[in-house]
């Protein structure tokens, strides 16, 4: 409510307030500035306040309900501990803050003095927060070593910076078309965990106690249709249900492992032509079993390949495994998968690991808790050629371009678009996965939801980000994807790179450009599960994209592709 008590219209906060950025009135707080709501029902924001001044408090233990750490508070609005859960956004040429506080809103403030001033309170706080140490110097220092200080904590690319944006991509200016969605399948009794697609003939939606097949393709030239096929995942009288599973073996074998916990080193190969169970295998080494979290293919389209290893992943460990072992029939021995390569690091170590992806030549990211993200290059698993440091918050999924330039590294609130490429010592373009940055990282760049579409979601938190998916060398990933609570995220990767190239003046989200050129697919009855572009070769006219909630499964084509 305002200070008269009333509500007033506001439908563009940084429009006309009365005061404009850099203007006080005498005897006003440097910090004060009108409150605003989003209400998502007129699709307005409202003004609750005509000036409010946030202050900062610190929590020193944790309480009943309170966590330790820094606070920001508007007495009688709100008071929120400081964190990437705000979803903070900073636009410096209107002296504004965007941020979610049980609901989307808006602080314009009057003075640009008063903004600077609690924009460095606020990223002081947040620092302190993430990584539990005083935000002063020697403390930023140790953790953004000397290589990443700028780049990942100021946001400042380096001079001498490689930013993949060609002379086409520059002057791209997008062609829109419509998005056609269709309803393509419907399962009313069990819940959808996992989209597997296949670049052949079939996909797959993964669900409980089973596994449901689609055409890619069907005889009618239909995209993606569900083929009446429900496999029961059955094995030695136990139906069971997947955590994670691959393709292998030329799409006609599925890896997949269980979360039962009697189970941590067992991983299963389904026969997806006999449409059973037939082996299941275990992860040990030297004797001992060796318990996975994570599985991945070799490279890119190795899936699409007789590719007889994959890459399996633990919190302190990345490894490769072998395949090849007796095939053919049901396995009825203990049979281990051979170790063919990796490293276990010691749990002192603490590296946290959570997720991986590779590229076309089999180059490995890895994403982890602690939010950094490391580079391998495809012949050794042992030690990362570049790390990044991350932003202190956890990194639940990741991908990569087909050429290794370009990461993409999913969180809660926001999602990295991350630069590797670089130049050698003889000027040759080449990538961190193949050498060491160095002071040569770019700063990353941010995908985040504008606050009214933050209220829209109800706060939703972002899932598997993904780019399009490609197995051809010379193609571009043209489009990034990710899920939101009911919705799907769609953002054209050129106009990314293009929205955020060096120089170009944008709003920040801790420091880092922020990219907002987005659509929202329509709304969905239940959340969204997963959604993933099909290969490449189903996208001659446009890109065609799958949506899977917990019971339905849709597709869409028409995306930008130009």
């Amino acid at each position: 409510m305002g200070a008269n008590g009333s509500r007033v219209d506001a439908q563009d906060p940084d429009g006309e307030l009365g005061f404009a950025p850099g203007e006080t009135a005498e005897g006003q707080h440097p910090r004060s500035a009108p409150l605003y709501f989003f209400d998502s029902n007129s699709n307005k924001w409202l003004q609750q306040s005509v000036m409010v001044v946030p202050e900062f408090s610190k929590v020193e233990e944790d309480e009943d309900d309170m966590k330790a750490g820094w606070y920001m508070e508007v007495s009688g609005f709100f008071d929120v501990r400081i964190s990437v859960d705000l979803r903070l956004l900073v636009d410096r040429t209107s002296s504004t803050f965007h941020f979610y506080a049980d609901g989307s809103r808006c602080l314009k403030f009057y003075s640009s003095e008063g903004f600077e001033i609690t924009n460095r309170r606020f990223d002081d706080c947040i620092f302190e927060n993430n990584f539990g140490l005083v935000a002063n110097d020697e403390n930023k220092k140790k953790t953004f070593e000397k290589d990443t200080y700028n780049a990942w904590l100021l946001g400042e690319d380096p001079v001498e910076s490689f930013f993949d944006l060609d002379e086409a991509e520059d002057k791209y200016e997008p062609k829109h078309s419509s998005i056609r969605e269709v309803n393509s399948g419907h399962d009313g009794e069990t819940e959808a965990h996992q989209l597997e697609m296949g670049g052949l003939d079939n996909s797959f939606v993964i669900r409980d106690g089973g596994v449901e097949v689609y055409r890619n393709i069907d005889e009618n030239g239909e995209t993606f249709k569900k083929a009446g096929v429900n496999v029961k995942l059955n094995y030695k009288g136990n139906v069971m249900t997947p955590q994670k599973a691959l393709l292998a073996d030329r799409e006609t074998n599925m890896l997949f492992m269980t979360p039962d916990a009697s189970k941590k080193s067992s991983i299963f190969r389904m026969d997806l032509e006999r449409e059973q169970v037939v082996s299941e295998w275990n992860f040990r080494k030297d004797g001992v079993d060796i318990p996975m979290s994570d599985i991945a293919t070799d490279f890119k389209s190795a899936q699409m390949e007789g590719c007889s290893t994959f890459l399996g992943l633990d919190s302190n460990r990345l490894c490769r495994w072998d395949t090849r072992v007796a095939r053919g029939m049901v396995q009825e021995t203990d049979i281990s998968l051979d170790y063919s390569t990796g490293k276990d690091y010691a749990v002192s170590s603490k590296c946290q690991f959570r997720c991986m992806a590779t590229t076309g030549e089999g180059h490995v990211a890895l994403g982890s808790l602690d939010g950094r993200i490391r580079l391998y290059t495809d012949r050794s698993l042992t030690k990362a050629k570049t790390a990044f440091p991350g932003l202190g918050s956890p990194i639940t999924s990741i991908d990569v371009s087909f050429d290794g330039k370009w990461v993409l590294a999913t969180t809660d609130t926001y999602i990295l678009v991350i630069s590797t490429a670089c130049r050698n010592t003889k000027g040759e373009i080449t990538t961190g996965f193949k050498q060491s940055m160095g002071k040569n990282m770019t700063a990353p760049r941010l995908l985040k939801l504008l606050p009214a579409d933050v209220a829209k979601t109800n706060n939703a938190n972002f899932a598997k980000a993904k780019f399009t998916w490609i197995t051809e060398q010379g193609a571009q990933e043209r489009l990034i994807v990710v899920s939101c609570g009911t919705y799907s995220v769609l953002w054209n990767f050129r106009r990314v790179k293009s929205a955020t190239m060096p120089g170009a003046n944008t709003p920040t989200a801790q420091g880092m450009k922020v990219c907002f050129d987005y659509d929202l697919s329509s709304k969905k009855e239940e959340t969204v599960v997963e959604s993933s572009f099909m290969h490449d070769r189903f996208n001659s006219v446009c890109s065609n994209m799958v949506v899977a909630t917990k019971h339905e499964v849709y597709s869409l084509a028409g995306m930008d592709t130009d």
